[in-house]
């Protein structure tokens, strides 16, 4: 499906001229080359060292007046439409597989004009109705079907075998599982258009890609709501690497979220978004690091549940500025009462999933809901 937006549908919210987005493209879309020549001012200075975050998280602030104002914020840089829920769901369930322990129906749901949303739910069968969801997002792949644990060449097994089939582990663990396919990848995909130049004519069309799939996720979470056989007040998201940073920033605008599972894609901007080697462009988002660094908008989280993942040898997301960005999350969970609700996990490896480390996070966060 083409992803990119279609007229006049991603510039109705707040007119996107307001972001000033000349001035945040240099910094969003050009930080790779921060250190060089083209960047640097006469005393050496780079763009980067230049910004300075205007609504850093502040512990001395008003914690739910700089988070209501950092939210619209986002919303805005996002451009999410003012009522995501006025397009139809029209959506469409078929059973697709029955296995012992689960089925596995096929579902697809209207996002906005032009956007459909294929994907896949799983009911676990040992457990009672209203099941807790957890809705996942795969990274840079071949599509949805990593998620299912479904390989259809050695690049979806070696994906597979890094932890990356969240919906059978989720299913596993006695969630319902809703992988959706993101835009840009698998069944969502421009035929013969990388995620990189699919980003780039969205983001010239009105708005950056990662505003168009964490819409996604809202809406599926409308879809949540309308199926009753799952628990629209136990929903989570995860991901990792890009489906971390769009569970992220969709935890960060949706409030009916949860928990974010959120695997190798938090870090301060500057050592990861802004530094070697350039990253795909649908992560980035237009003037973000003029306005807040990654660990103030974790911030936004709060009280719900944020687990971070992280890798030891992960090098987009070095493991050392992991746990600095950690340091400011926690002080905003602190200062919003619920500095349990924040855990950082770090696993031995490079940039993948740590099942083994997040699943006991996970069912302990289940296990203070129902409790």
């Amino acid at each position: 499906m083409n992803s990119t937006p279609q007229r006049g549908s991603a510039l109705s919210r707040r007119e996107f001229g307001k972001l000033g987005i000349a001035a945040g493209l240099t910094a969003a879309l050009a930080p790779a080359r921060a250190a060089g020549a083209n960047n640097a001012t006469a005393d050496g200075a780079s763009v980067v060292e230049r910004t300075v975050p205007k609504m850093a998280f502040d512990p001395s602030a008003d914690f739910e007046v700089w988070q209501r104002q950092l939210r619209d914020r986002l919303t805005d840089i996002l451009v999410l439409p003012e009522d995501p829920q006025a397009y139809p769901l029209d959506t469409q369930i078929e059973l697709e597989e029955e296995t012992e322990q689960y089925t596995l129906n096929r579902i697809s749901f209207g996002s906005e004009p032009g956007e459909r949303v294929p994907g896949y739910l799983l009911l676990p069968k040992d457990h009672q109705p209203p099941h807790p969801v957890m809705i996942c997002l795969q990274g840079h792949s071949p599509g949805m079907h990593i998620s299912i644990g479904r390989a259809k060449t050695e690049r979806d097994q070696r994906s597979i075998d890094g932890g990356r089939d969240l919906a059978l582990q989720a299913v596993t663990e006695g969630w319902a599982a809703l992988a959706i396919e993101q835009r840009g990848f698998g069944e969502r995909a421009e035929e013969g258009l990388e995620c990189r130049d699919a980003s780039l004519r969205t983001l010239h069309c009105g708005r950056p890609m990662t505003g168009g799939r964490v819409l996604d996720v809202m809406r599926a979470i409308d879809f949540i709501e309308a199926q009753p056989e799952l628990d629209a007040a136990r929903v989570g998201c995860m991901g990792n690497s890009a489906g971390g940073t769009v569970s992220f920033y969709a935890a960060c605008a949706e409030p009916r979220l949860r928990l974010a599972v959120v695997s190798c894609s938090f870090c301060p901007f500057a050592d990861s978004w802004l530094a070697d080697p350039p990253r795909c462009p649908c992560g980035y988002l237009p003037g973000i690091y003029a306005v807040a660094d990654m660990p103030d908008l974790a911030g936004l989280i709060a009280p719900r549940d944020l687990i971070i993942v992280a890798g030891a040898e992960d090098h987009l997301a070095p493991e050392q500025s992991v746990r600095n960005g950690a340091e400011t999350a926690a002080a905003a969970f602190e200062a919003a009462g619920a500095p349990e609700r924040f855990q950082l996990l770090v696993g031995d490896g490079g940039h993948q999933f740590y099942p083994e480390l997040a699943w006991p996070a996970i069912q302990s966060v289940m296990e203070a809901w129902t409790g």
